[in-house]
């Protein structure tokens, strides 16, 4: 009986990871990014933006700090590296390079949920010292970009977008996030003028 209760309750949970990511993956393929806000629309891209949003529920779940959330950050990490294998395979990669593929991948994540962390959540480096906006953004043109967006003001416009999603989704209550619910708001590509930030 314990077995079934344990197995229905796995069963539950990698469904509710799935739906976090496929809503995660909606949320991520919409066109904005990719005509206005200058995330390529290659694998790659779509990675990196992924990976960004994938983050910020990782954080967030690791702010609830239970055995829940522990076991839920578990399943929806699973479920997201087995799209990307998935995605993989599909492209062409060999069965014998995919798992090289997959360990770079997965420290990218963990690389990028950290840099994210420290410019979108916490706003400090790991030394606890204030980041200003041109490191923020340099942060945030390494990780997303490849270091490969040099317009200070295209950053400018694409970092207040993400800082709303960011503290939207640390805005979350426990019991909403747990149940694997995202409630994203859609790409805004008309950011006022008031709140794109410019670097002093």
């Amino acid at each position: 009986m314990l077995g079934l209760i344990l197995s229905r309750r796995k069963r539950e949970e990698r469904e509710k990871a799935a739906k976090m990511r496929d809503i995660v993956n909606d949320f991520s393929r919409q066109e904005a990014f990719y005509t206005s806000y200058h995330v390529e629309d290659t694998m790659t891209g779509r990675f990196d933006l992924m990976t960004l949003v994938a983050s910020l529920v990782v954080i967030r779940l690791n702010k609830i700090a239970n055995k829940e959330s522990q076991s839920l950050v578990q399943a929806f990490f699973d479920v997201i590296f087995r799209q990307f294998d998935h995605s993989l395979r599909e492209s062409g990669v060999g069965d014998l390079s995919v798992p090289k593929h997959m360990k770079r991948m997965m420290q990218g994540f963990q690389g990028r949920a950290h840099a994210y962390d420290m410019i979108f959540v916490r706003g400090m480096d790991d030394a606890g010292l204030a980041l200003d906006d041109a490191q923020k953004y340099d942060i945030l043109n390494r990780n997303l970009y490849n270091g490969a967006l040099d317009d200070m003001s295209a950053l400018a416009r694409v970092y207040p977008v993400l800082q709303r999603l960011a503290d939207d989704v640390m805005a979350m209550d426990d019991a909403t996030i747990l149940s694997g619910q995202l409630d994203f708001a859609p790409v805004d590509v008309h950011m006022s003028e008031t709140e794109v930030r410019t670097i002093g």
